[in-house]
């Protein structure tokens, strides 16, 4: 432990000769763990290059095949047998979003890409890889087509003091970064087993297990154990770390022309693969002897991959697309900037912003948090506006924008992420300064490991505090019919609610987005498969890098009984069942880590220190943060100090008792009366800002 805490004091926020902090734009294949452990390592001594003559054919080739799989494609839009049915549990589950005409473009060019690529990597997978790894001296990084070089270029006024709705020019040496629609960006290369696009295979060339078989035994040697009591953290602090990743992170399935609310995979009743399943789905199979979906005859779980971003044509390793912009900056809340005449923001239920809305897997909780915010935003313009001092739509509204932003940034990094490092908080340096050669963005480790951690929190029913009264109800009732419930009485339950450790929970496992909570997805099997989808490396080459990262000595694992350092005795068990080898585990695997000596931290060590540079990497790229946002008034930077969690929660969660610690479970609680009358003093500064 010694050793974590001496390299988050030495990893500063400004580049080094190694930082990790920055993601690389093309990104190399990771060998250490195999050299260290004497693996082979494939590819290792192979130099040779695509041979290709007329590249420009090849190229124009793809393109034509992309544009005819993308017409294709668009047409099971309109086939309603290949269309998920609103009936189902799953309708909307796998919506997508229509596509600009822009956005088309990019879309396409994805495609060529890919499939050239893949064409590329039919002919010799090691030629490929020098390909993409850039040694190869007479290949351009990127494709030559006009198409990919429709690059729309910024004009960054670098007086203006707002930051943009989609992230571009917050970064004004690279004025794209950040902006949404770019790729997710990877630590290490992806590891498909052709380097373009094939699921990665086992070490002795066969299919990975079953994600459901995997998934669902690790639920059945947790079932026995009771629910950790010693953590205090709450289900309002899941909930917000969940609004967080989805402030961050936009994961769009793959798209066509119009929105859809999900391409089918498989029967309504999940009884088989369909045969009229779109190709921009891949089912998840079900194992024949599973206890919990075979007596309801489930054999196939729908699943749709998520888009890949390559819309300028790099020749590089694909990545994932990330429709919001990766900065911490309420993006979920404020979409593109629709106001009323007001300059308030449109809202629904639990006040929360109308650009939430068409984000359909959102449950009424996660409305309950975000309502406060944009309430936030709407009380800042009343009171502006109350001042009668002159100033434009734009300068109130982006102004409390700013404020809002503010404290919401500053509830995150003061309030929430020091109970979840506990003591490693301070050693991961978030106290640094704004770096323009950091770019703002999320990883693929994170997206698809890390940042799944509030799943195994999730328990099967929630807390709604009525008066005196206490109702538990199934997490799923919360998704649909919004209205039946009171969005006061929810963030109660949510204050009184502990996270749920030590057991994964039907709903993780059986029954997510269900409407009778009998029939269901398995959340934890989507995590697994976007995993594989994403092209992630095996677990151990992962925690060799972020071992080394952490100043933790990699070791090697030539057994899974070498793992008994990192996993309990069952979770080996687990592994030893599905899996072939310990170089074969997926990524997934390290949210089963065991903990360290370091029991104030909620995170075991490997997702610790892939969340903690993660969120090092968001604040130090971000221009506007706001512990150094130039443009902040005094009067803005006094009101954002003086707004913290309870205040919000007296100025507009609805209820007369507030916890003085929104965070913790047990907490004291003050009247919010007091905490009003603490606060109106400062409400005068509105009129200085």
């Amino acid at each position: 432990m010694l050793k974590l805490i001496a390299i988050f004091i030495l990893v500063p926020c400004a580049l080094a000769l190694y930082d990790p902090t920055q993601l690389p734009d093309y990104p190399v294949y990771y060998n250490a763990y195999n050299q260290q452990c004497n693996i082979p390592v494939k590819c290792d001594s192979d130099t040779r290059c695509p041979d290709v003559n007329d590249f420009k054919d090849l190229e124009e080739w793809a393109q034509d095949e992309a544009c005819f799989k993308f017409e294709t494609y668009s047409e099971y839009q309109q086939k309603s047998c290949s269309l998920i049915e609103e009936c189902e549990y799953d309708y909307n589950l796998f919506f997508t979003k229509a596509l600009s005409d822009e956005q088309e473009f990019g879309v396409k060019n994805t495609m060529t890409t890919d499939i050239l690529l893949r064409q590329l990597a039919s002919k010799g997978k090691c030629k490929v890889r020098n390909l993409l790894e850039g040694r190869c001296a007479n290949f351009s990084r990127s494709l030559s087509l006009d198409e990919c070089h429709r690059n729309l270029v910024h004009r960054c006024d670098t007086t203006y003091p707002y930051r943009s709705y989609d992230g571009h020019c917050n970064n004004l040496k690279n004025t794209n970064w950040g902006q949404a629609g770019n790729p997710f960006k990877s630590e290490i290369a992806t590891c498909f087993d052709d380097y373009v696009s094939k699921r990665r295979l086992s070490s002795t060339g066969r299919c990975l297990p079953n994600p459901r078989g995997i998934i669902y035994d690790f639920q059945e040697i947790y079932k026995d154990f009771k629910p950790d009591e010693g953590n205090l953290f709450n289900m309002f602090g899941l909930v917000f770390l969940e609004h967080v990743n989805n402030d961050i992170v936009g994961r769009t399935h793959k798209r066509v022309r119009n929105a859809t609310a999900g391409f089918r995979g498989c029967h309504a009743d999940g009884s088989g693969v369909c045969d009229s399943r779109s190709p921009l789905t891949c089912p998840l199979t079900v194992p024949c002897n599973d206890s919990y979906y075979g007596p309801l005859h489930v054999e196939c779980l729908n699943f749709s991959p998520v888009e890949n971003s390559n819309d300028h044509c790099s020749v590089r390793y694909p990545l994932k697309r990330n429709t919001e912009s990766s900065y911490v900056d309420l993006s979920i809340v404020y979409g593109d900037g629709n106001y009323d005449k007001n300059g308030k923001l449109f809202t629904s239920y639990c006040e929360s912003s109308t650009a939430i809305d068409p984000n359909h897997v959102i449950s009424v909780q996660f409305l309950a948090i975000s309502g406060l915010f944009s309430q936030l935003h709407n009380y800042c313009v009343d009171n502006m506006r109350a001042c009668g001092k002159y100033q434009t739509q734009e300068e109130i509204v982006e102004k409390c924008r700013s404020l809002t932003i503010a404290v919401y940034q500053r509830i995150l990094y003061e309030e929430v992420l020091p109970v979840l490092f506990g003591d490693m908080y301070p050693k991961c340096n978030f106290d640094c300064k704004y770096d323009a050669n950091i770019e703002s963005t999320v990883s693929l480790a994170y997206v698809n490991t890390a940042g799944r951690f509030p799943h195994i929190w999730l328990p099967d029913n929630l807390t709604l505090v009525q008066g005196d009264t206490r109702v538990r109800k199934p997490f799923n009732t919360f998704f649909r019919n919004f209205g039946a419930y009171d969005c006061t009485s929810v963030l109660k339950g949510l204050l009184e609610d502990p996270i749920h450790t030590g057991t994964l929970a039907d709903i993780v496992i059986n029954t997510f987005f269900s409407k009778d909570n009998k029939m269901g997805h398995c959340l934890m099997c989507l995590d697994l498969e976007r995993g594989r989808d994403a092209g992630l490396c095996p677990m151990l080459v992962y925690k060799h890098y972020f071992d080394k990262v952490a100043g933790r000595t990699p070791k090697c694992y030539n057994t899974f009984d070498d793992l008994s350092d990192t996993f309990g005795s069952d979770a080996i068990g687990v592994f030893k069942k599905h899996y072939e080898s310990p170089q074969d585990l997926d990524a997934l695997m390290l949210l089963f880590e065991l903990f360290e000596a370091d029991t104030t931290s909620l995170l075991p060590a490997t997702v610790a220190t892939a969340t903690c540079l993660q969120y090092k990497r968001l604040k130090a790229g971000d221009r506007f943060f706001y512990t150094w946002n130039e443009f902040l008034t005094p009067a803005l930077k006094e009101l954002i100090k003086s707004l913290d969690m309870k205040t919000l929660l007296a100025l507009f969660g609805g209820m007369d008792k507030v916890p003085v610690d929104p965070w913790h479970f047990e907490s004291d609680k003050v009247t919010a009366k007091s905490l009003k009358d603490k606060f109106n003093p400062k409400a005068k500064l509105f009129c200085s800002c």
